[in-house]
């Protein structure tokens, strides 16, 4: 792969110890994705796919009646958020992309708890306990 903010450069495949590597302008090393555009927007789409992988082999556990809203929030943290969030610390984010984490946070938190419905026919996001991240 070739990072470089030129945009008429041929790509040619590389030849290494008589080795031939197929230039490529994205690839996905240890989980993270590289582009030579660096762009943060496909990391972030790509960890909210692996979050809603993980969120789907969890459902079971996370509507589970018995389970205690901080035991459910607590897999969430420790589970399904590390996998979003996976090389974050790195990422030089816009507030567009910070939206779309924090839709997919709601979206996890609404199929755990599910909405509440007020007597007057209304809907709302139900206001837990003790709630902090």
């Amino acid at each position: 792969m070739q990072v470089t903010r030129k945009t008429n450069i041929i790509k040619q495949d590389i030849e290494v110890a008589g080795k031939s590597y197929e230039v490529v302008n994205q690839f996905i090393y240890l989980g993270s994705q590289l582009n030579s555009k660096n762009l943060i927007k496909e990391k972030i789409r790509l960890g909210i796919q692996a979050g809603k992988r993980r969120l789907f082999a969890y459902k079971k556990l996370l509507k589970n009646e018995d389970l205690t809203a901080a035991s459910k929030l607590q897999i969430y943290k420790s589970v399904i958020r590390p996998i979003v969030t996976y090389g974050s610390e790195t990422w030089a984010m816009t507030v567009t992309e910070q939206i779309r984490l924090l839709i997919f946070e709601r979206r996890v938190l609404r199929k755990t708890y599910g909405p509440t419905q007020d007597n007057d026919g209304t809907w709302r996001i139900k206001q837990l306990k003790n709630w902090k991240f």
